[in-house]
């Protein structure tokens, strides 16, 4: 799965992988480099993308995440 947002006016493509025990390894790139890489679980991809971006976001408010 792969999809791009825009977060903070910066554009960010997700792609995930998923593992087989309904967890999926998300990727988040920000041009060719990749910014952040986590775990999580979802039902489904759409779920997933959601979740991502959720959780992307938070890290980036937080100052997690250097834009």
């Amino acid at each position: 799965m792969e999809r791009t947002t825009s977060i903070n006016g910066q554009e960010y493509q997700f792609t995930a992988t998923y593992d087989g025990d309904a967890q999926y390894h998300v990727e988040v790139r920000s041009d060719d480099q990749v910014v952040s890489t986590f775990t999580m679980a979802a039902e489904s991809e759409n779920e997933l993308f959601e979740a991502a971006v959720a959780h992307f976001t938070a890290d980036v408010e937080l100052g997690n995440i250097k834009q």
